[in-house]
């Protein structure tokens, strides 16, 4: 019997007191256990707890528990292989790149696969238009887009050929747009047989001055052309449809300290996040804004530009009421046939009231 008991602690007991976590303290048939971590011994304290928990033991356990969430400084030469598996290498990025380039390009993973398959066998250009026209519609729009993008690029060979000035002008003329230059009194366009008639090459004393180009098709690639034009003053880009705060955010950058005039009327892309950075333009006389009622807050946004730009012409919003002056000494304030801000020209000023008795006076 004696070995029996000794055979079933060796079998049943040891086993399980060796699984429990170091400092565990657990019931086993009413005897309290606990176990260490390390080398097991035969020592029946590493098996029992006798009720003795010393200070070491405790400042041991404490110190443990601190390590855990401890960030410690590690030989980069050591432990290689076990820092690969939590280590991010950028090396990787080169490797997925690499994976992608070949025949096969674009359908390595599943999910470039699954989009190729979907674009080509499952809904095809030429099926959707009567499967689907959703689809077929945005898709016609994506690529449209995409087309107006890949033509409007900057080409570096045109600048070292032309110029900033006759660069520019090229690119806009053949995209139904005006321009002229400085010293010029007419506009220069497209003739109908599609001749330019303005250099092919570059030619000194060729500065572009003003740039008409309502409703035309450009996109913020586009104006990547628009670049080292030192003598603009004139932009019209009226009804643009694709014109939004990108485009308003780079012009504004460019031609900050020359720019004069600027029509934005009905740019439906634009919001006031596009239209307050207009407070750039120091030297701006006439801003057009007709037809922007979509804009939040724009008599408000009006209100801050002419505080910032003192000398600055709004023409079509109607951000102040000027009803409030008639009947006022200040009537003759609100005669403006422009339709914009009321502005007190140089010169003497009568008294309204003053005026009124000498006309009745002379009748």
């Amino acid at each position: 019997s004696y070995n029996c008991l000794i055979h079933f602690y060796k079998r049943e007991m040891f086993p399980r007191l060796a699984c429990l976590a170091r400092g565990q303290v657990s019931c086993y048939q009413g005897i309290l256990i606990s176990t260490r971590q390390g080398v097991q011994t035969s020592h029946s304290r590493d098996f029992f707890w006798w009720g003795h928990d010393t200070i070491e033991d405790q400042a041991a356990r404490q110190a443990n528990e601190k390590s855990k969430g401890l960030i410690a400084w590690t030989d980069p030469n050591k432990d290689l292989e076990i820092k690969k598996e939590y280590t991010w290498n950028p090396a990787r990025i080169e490797e997925e790149a690499c994976n992608t380039v070949g025949m096969f390009t674009g359908m390595t993973n599943h999910a470039d696969l699954m989009k190729w398959t979907d674009r080509n066998m499952k809904r095809p250009m030429w099926l959707t238009w009567a499967t689907d026209p959703v689809h077929f519609r945005e898709e016609v729009r994506r690529k449209s887009y995409n087309h107006l993008v890949i033509s409007q690029v900057f080409l570096r060979e045109r600048l070292k050929a032309l110029g900033p000035d006759l660069a520019a002008a090229h690119f806009l003329c053949h995209r139904n747009c005006k321009v002229r230059f400085k010293g010029h009194k007419h506009w220069t366009e497209l003739e109908p047989n599609g001749t330019l008639k303005i250099p092919a090459l570059y030619v000194p004393g060729w500065h572009l001055e003003a740039i008409e180009a309502s409703t035309a098709d450009l996109v913020y690639e586009g104006f990547q052309n628009f670049r080292n034009l030192d003598y603009l003053k004139y932009l019209d880009l009226s009804y643009c449809q694709h014109m939004d705060e990108w485009c308003m955010d780079r012009i504004t950058g460019e031609f900050h300290d020359t720019l004069e005039y600027l029509d934005i009327s009905g740019c439906k892309g634009i919001n006031w996040n596009g239209l307050e950075c207009i407070w750039r333009l120091r030297n701006l006389k006439t801003l057009v804004i007709k037809d922007m009622d979509h804009i939040q807050d724009l008599t408000l946004i009006c209100l801050m530009l002419l505080d910032v730009l003192p000398n600055l012409k709004i023409v079509g919003a109607d951000y102040l009421d000027l009803e409030l002056l008639e009947g006022t000494e200040f009537e003759h304030l609100a005669l403006d046939d422009t339709g914009s801000y009321p502005r007190l020209e140089p010169g003497d000023n009568e008294n309204v009231a003053e005026e009124k008795a000498k006309q009745q006076s002379q009748n």
